[in-house]
């Protein structure tokens, strides 16, 4: 079997989509590093350490992320890619081609010139497509033809787009605390990779210099929004981005996204009883409701401490606007707990066997920085295949064969689609025929 013929074969058209199908499925059901910022999925470290090899090749964290998958992609863009041009070839075919000489039954005879048929033809949007000896062929909305074939079009820029942003896939995940400048490298960043080692070059720095959340009534979150400062370069000039979510920006070659992460960030201070001082940062996600808290948990570095916390919006607990409420601490070694305090910004408790002091509370938030290439050529993919199924729906050619015989015409409607919702159009050129030859 010739390569364009089995890669062309209904049977392999199924296997390739159904294979496709079943990766997206298993994408969808399965936790992915694209759904975590890059970071492995806790499913894969429960796994066996005989089957942590299988995992990494075959790259079931991250499948759409995976070579196997782009050749899956690249090989169902190639079928249908050969596809498209015999699409090509046929559409042409169809749309220039004359009829036989052979006179079919159900053609209708009138006994009028050609010259008068062809004016009621054109009147009602008929014209004259092709003609051979005494065969005439008039077509009305001839464009419609390449409606499959602009449907086929738009599947394979799709298709191909789709395989560009797998391969050249780049996005960066960057957690920012409010006025603080952060320099952009890879050793502080979450990066996702495509198949192609492929990297957008980073920003040198970006600061998170406002945040502001708005909320509806039932306390539910109307609104989040960033402003943000990007440099290119050291003692470059920032450049502001806003951002919100459902609010994109663009900032260099990457979209910039508003994430709905956001919380607070405290700074604390712990000293012990020998006079050690540990520096730790505490990220709360700002709470749910405003009789709700925030929760968050963390381990106090070199030491075995748990760290848990929480705050409400207000400390009244009446609205869900940040009236800053005290910080409470608890801390734990294993399951006992060592000690409890609450501690607003600027103060101190004891905590244990710890000293602490809440240095400063500022916003944090998610962004995200997406490189990557090809969602314009998706889009424009799925604007051909709009266009295509308008133009095959809505531009239904129809055909009008003209044979000269015998002093007389003959005449043959044919319509590719909805033949009797079109079958009145014919009706009326035909009764107007008569009336032109009565006269």
């Amino acid at each position: 079997m010739k390569l364009p013929k089995f890669i062309t074969a209904r049977s392999t058209v199924i296997v390739l989509f159904t294979a496709i199908s079943v990766a997206l499925l298993a994408a969808s059901s399965i936790p992915q590093r694209s759904a975590l910022g890059g970071k492995t999925p806790a499913w894969v470290e429960k796994l066996p350490a005989s089957l942590h090899g299988v995992s990494d090749l075959l790259g079931l964290d991250y499948i759409v992320g995976s070579g196997w998958f782009a050749s899956l992609v690249a090989l169902f863009w190639l079928s249908l890619l050969v596809s498209t041009i015999s699409q090509y070839t046929a559409t042409r075919i169809v749309a220039g081609r004359i009829p036989a000489m052979t006179l079919p039954h159900e053609s209708i005879r009138l006994d009028i010139p050609l010259s008068a048929f062809t004016n009621l033809a054109h009147a009602v949007g008929y014209q004259l497509a092709g003609s051979a000896d005494d065969v005439h062929r008039y077509v009305k909305n001839r464009t419609g033809y390449w409606g499959n074939f602009l449907l086929h079009v738009g599947l394979v820029t799709v298709v191909f787009f789709s395989l560009v942003y797998v391969l050249t896939q780049h996005r960066v995940l960057i957690r920012l605390t409010g006025q603080e400048i952060v320099r952009l490298t890879p050793a502080n960043v979450q990066e996702l990779h495509g198949v192609l080692p492929l990297r957008q070059k980073l920003p040198y720095s970006v600061v998170l210099k406002a945040l502001e959340p708005r909320f509806w009534a039932n306390d539910k979150l109307e609104y989040l929004s960033s402003e943000l400062y990007f440099t290119d370069q050291a003692g470059g000039e920032p450049q502001r981005v806003d951002i919100a979510v459902s609010d994109k920006s663009k900032y260099g070659p990457y979209i910039v996204y508003q994430a709905n992460a956001y919380g607070r960030a405290f700074d604390l201070e712990f000293e012990s009883a020998r006079g050690e001082i540990l520096r730790e940062r505490l990220f709360l996600p700002y709470p749910p409701g405003r009789d709700v808290a925030g929760y968050g948990e963390m381990t106090v570095s070199g030491t075995d401490f748990v760290l848990k916390g929480k705050f409400y919006a207000d400390a009244e607990r009446k609205t869900m606007k940040p009236n800053l409420s005290p910080l409470t601490l608890r801390l734990f070694r294993g399951k006992d707990l060592l000690g409890e305090a609450a501690i607003a910004p600027g103060g101190r408790a004891q905590l244990g066997p710890l000293t602490v002091r809440c240095s400063q509370s500022e916003w944090w938030t998610d962004i995200l920085l997406d490189g990557t290439r090809g969602t314009a050529g998706i889009f424009t993919g799925f604007a051909l295949i709009l266009a295509g199924v308008l133009c095959s729906y809505c531009l239904v050619p129809r055909e009008i064969i003209v044979w000269e015989s015998d002093g007389a015409i003959y005449v043959q409607h044919i319509a590719r689609r909805f033949t009797q919702f079109y079958r009145e159009e014919f009706d009326d050129i035909i009764q107007n025929t008569r009336i032109t030859g009565d006269i």
